[in-house]
């Protein structure tokens, strides 16, 4: 994901350079991205989940859901 504008810790400047340097004289510039909705399971996804829960499977569901929203909001 592209920066939409770099922030300075130091002086709490906001730059929308696209070219702003990483590294200023007093710190690091900090890239700032834009706001992403959060997407959660799909009901397939979450019934997968419950299947295997309720088979006693609780790890597996829970790696399979980490893995899931990971991928998705990514």
């Amino acid at each position: 994901m592209i920066p939409i504008a770099w922030y300075d810790p130091t002086n709490g400047a906001v730059s929308i350079d696209k070219d702003s340097p990483l590294f200023t004289p007093l710190g690091q510039v900090l890239p700032l991205y834009p706001e992403r909705e959060w997407v959660g399971l799909t009901q397939a996804q979450f019934l997968e989940a419950t299947r295997l829960a309720e088979n006693g499977n609780y790890l597996v569901a829970f790696v399979r859901i980490q893995d899931w929203l990971k991928e998705q909001n990514t």
